[in-house]
């Protein structure tokens, strides 16, 4: 009997597939092989979607470029129509703030995106649930992160830095890409995928502040030192999937899913026993459909999903 494989060793097969059909149409021998392996495992449909969408390029509007189902079989469509709906909701209900800005706050509701183009250049991305307040001067750009999580595309201006301010964490820019998110009963993460940030503690003057350059995340906790450690790419990808209105798990517990997707409806996903909430979940969803999520895990993991209202119930049948 084959063993089954990790959920790190699934996403890799997947990524050499995705990688495969990024380069051109595959062979009709390929296309034979890759589809005996899709059917060989529900979390290979999940882990080639995934794939498929974080070759996507960060800095490219999702509108132009849709990631394309597999092979109309039935798994593969309801897959890729969910991605596909997740770049609609994204370029259709994000909110885009006309005009430029150099002061003033701005707020997203659940399930919200929202961009904000700065009077400098610089571009604010604001995830669900999420707050700001601009302060620019002739001196420094301020940005206070009241709560939430955005994304800073910041224009380059060693005149003019650019700081971003969260509780008792700053972080310092010249010019940079790098998100900030501050939930709450959480440390402050700091996911930088270009150019060099400065994170330092404001209550704690004499500390040493951390540089943390791309393909790094710091994480800065109230009660202990800011620590950096190095990401891969495809995880940059994954933890900004959210702009273009997707949430991607790579091996994650289903009970820390559930949680992220609180972030996003008022619709609650309930895991009463452990074992459920400890199963891994690989895919690419949608961030504002919890019930196109639960229906997909309880397919995956043989689970029944109860919808009653607000709330879902996923158990052991």
């Amino acid at each position: 009997m084959t063993a089954r494989l990790s959920s790190k060793e699934v996403y890799d097969v997947a990524a050499s597939w995705a990688a495969k059909m990024d380069a051109g149409p595959l062979s009709a021998d390929e296309q034979a092989i890759v589809e005996a392996w899709l059917t060989a495992d529900i979390r290979h449909y999940g882990a080639l979607a995934q794939a498929r969408a974080l070759l996507v390029p960060v800095h490219e509007p999702a509108s132009m470029r849709a990631v394309e189902p597999v092979k109309p079989m039935r798994r593969t469509i309801l897959l890729g129509g969910s991605i596909a709906a997740g770049i609609a909701v994204a370029v259709g209900t994000a909110s885009y703030v006309s005009g430029l800005w150099n002061e003033g706050r701005y707020r997203t509701q659940m399930g919200e995106m929202r961009v904000i183009p700065l009077n400098d250049g610089s571009v604010i991305s604001l995830n669900t649930n999420s707050e700001i307040v601009v302060r620019y001067s002739q001196s420094r750009r301020e940005i206070e992160l009241v709560r939430g999580e955005a994304l800073f595309d910041v224009a380059k201006n060693k005149q003019r830095p650019f700081i971003v301010k969260t509780g008792m964490t700053q972080v310092r820019a010249v010019g940079t890409s790098f998100s900030v998110k501050a939930l709450p009963n959480q440390p402050v993460q700091v996911l930088v995928r270009e150019g060099v940030v400065e994170v330092k503690r404001q209550d704690v003057p004499v500390a040493p502040a951390v540089l943390v350059a791309s393909n790094n995340q710091a994480v800065a906790p109230l009660d202990a030192p800011i620590v950096a450690k190095p990401v891969e790419t495809a995880e940059v990808g994954r933890a900004l999937a959210w702009r273009v209105g997707r949430i991607a798990f790579h091996g994650e517990p289903l009970g820390v899913a559930a949680t992220e997707f609180a972030r996003y409806s008022p619709v609650r996903i309930e895991i009463a026993d452990p074992a459920v909430a400890n199963e891994k979940v690989i895919g690419l969803f949608v961030s504002t459909d919890p019930v196109g999520f639960a229906n997909a895990v309880a397919v995956s993991f043989d689970l029944r999903a109860e919808i009653t209202g607000e709330q879902i119930r996923l158990s052991r049948k």
